[in-house]
């Protein structure tokens, strides 16, 4: 298995992207280069966690 080319940590990085509407729907954009270092993909669960003036994204592991 090739070695991974992503540090073993991810350093906090803010990102500031604008909601876009589709229909009905609001679509939060997630830049690229954060989906491939955080090893997402399309049709993963997120978590949203609203703490104070910041919101935390994480994949959803499916436990409560």
């Amino acid at each position: 298995m090739p070695e991974s080319i992503l540090p073993d940590t991810i350093q906090n990085t803010n990102y500031t992207v604008t909601l876009e509407q589709e229909n009905d729907d609001l679509v939060l954009p997630i830049p690229e280069e954060l989906l491939i270092q955080l090893d997402w993909k399309e049709n993963d669960v997120l978590e949203w966690i609203i703490e104070d003036d910041h919101i935390i994204l994480r994949k959803f592991d499916g436990t409560i």
